[in-house]
């Protein structure tokens, strides 16, 4: 009995899945430019063809790790501006996802990072990613609830992209200049440091 579209679908997605887990895990570990298709394929659990058939070359693979990644980043900040309550709320419901992500997505950080070091935003534009155009959508999500905190008069009355840069520095600097190493911090010192940084009053 032929298999139906439905399943060739899923079937597709778990084996792009199995790539991209695979490659993101070796480009963190060995880096892109130390690594082969081959290489990938053998920790994906498949053969190399198999990764050709969905990706024409390396550069493709790479790109795909990125936009997983990127994307992933985007979703967790609109959904931090989208859930209701106050800015406090919206603020702590951000902050505890934004560590497990930055935890959970480690090997992503340190591959965008290796990238940026490699050939910096030009090597990101050549494949595709309009950094400032990311950046502003970043921006667009925490600054609709920094300007709400500041509206609700609980959050720093400064300008709302300068305390986002702040935001996004301090954890840009931990994944950048402690690796691994920023995980033995306790977490309620990070969110409570971050809070600070914001300018939240009345911190629980």
């Amino acid at each position: 009995m032929p298999r139906d579209q439905a399943l060739n679908e899923r079937m597709r997605a778990e084996s792009q899945a199995r790539i991209i887990t695979a490659a993101r895990k070796l480009f963190a570990e060995r880096g892109y430019f130390s690594c082969k298709v081959s290489d990938i394929a053998r920790e994906a659990g498949m053969s190399t063809g198999n990764v050709y058939w969905y990706y024409p070359g390396k550069e493709d693979v790479l790109r795909a790790v990125l936009a997983d990644g990127l994307g992933a980043h985007e979703a967790l900040l609109a959904q931090a501006a989208a859930h209701p309550g106050t800015s406090r709320e919206k603020l702590d419901y951000l902050l505890e996802r934004y560590l497990r992500f930055c935890h959970e997505q480690g090997e992503f950080f340190a591959v965008l990072i290796s990238i940026l070091g490699h050939g910096g935003v030009p090597d990101l534009e050549q494949l595709g990613f309009d950094m400032r155009e990311i950046g502003q959508a970043y921006h667009r999500h925490l600054t609709s609830i920094i300007a709400q905190g500041q509206a609700e008069g609980a959050v720093l009355d400064a300008e709302p992209n300068a305390l986002a840069m702040l935001f996004f520095s301090l954890f840009n600097g931990l994944l950048l200049t402690y690796g691994e190493d920023w995980h033995m911090l306790p977490l309620d010192a990070i969110k409570a440091g971050v809070l600070r940084l914001l300018g939240v009053r009345q911190l629980r």
